[in-house]
């Protein structure tokens, strides 16, 4: 058997202004979008999921089962932006753990996507999926050195950001791994993006 993946830190405390409603809690087949996502994670073999909660917190921790599912991290301050959220998560990560970053609005990828993250990072500060033309994608891999850096980061700062932060990596320290996955750079913003998602466009 495979040994298990590291943990990974699911983005949930967004507003979703775009949409209109938690993007986690869209209903797509019968089932809250943040189920989904816990049931492709743990599909793959990813292992204690961490779920960031800010905004709509309530409605979500009232989601039957997600609680044990998931250790969840609360953002007090939703307002500061994503990458706030993301320390928070990082927060209930071990500190010599590597662990896995995924937005709530990205679809989880396939199950050969993560493993091939996690056997690719070796030595590397981050592995990150690339599509057919090199551009990268989700779920993005941190070393527990560079998520150490992250943590420490003021998140006030303007390049507070964890795609600033991939981008002042040395290219020599980034895995860059060729996935044959349309998921890893599906956005899910607008209602017409869930439609085509319900539909299976």
């Amino acid at each position: 058997m495979a040994p298990p993946l590291p943990p990974v830190v699911i983005l949930a405390a967004g507003r979703s202004s775009r949409l209109g409603e938690p993007k986690g809690l869209v209903v797509v087949g019968g089932r809250f979008w943040i189920e989904r996502q816990l049931d492709a994670v743990a599909a793959a073999g990813v292992i204690r999921p961490v779920v960031v909660l800010g905004f709509d917190r309530d409605r979500y921790e009232s989601v039957t089962g997600l609680t044990r599912r998931a250790r969840i991290a609360v953002n007090p301050d939703p307002e500061r932006g994503p990458f706030s959220s993301l320390q928070h998560g990082l927060a209930l990560v071990g500190p010599d753990e590597a662990v896995f970053v995924l937005p709530i609005d990205v679809p989880a990828a396939r199950p050969a996507t993560w493993a091939a993250l996690s056997g690719a990072i070796g030595s590397a500060d981050a592995a990150v999926p690339t599509d057919e033309g090199g551009g990268g994608g989700h779920p993005v891999l941190l070393s527990s050195g560079f998520a150490a850096r992250l943590r420490a980061l003021d998140p006030a700062l303007p390049d507070a950001r964890l795609d600033v932060q991939l981008r002042r990596l040395d290219p020599a320290a980034v895995a860059r791994v060729a996935a044959n996955d349309d998921r890893i750079r599906l956005n899910l913003n607008a209602p017409e993006d869930w439609g085509r998602l319900e539909r299976g466009d």
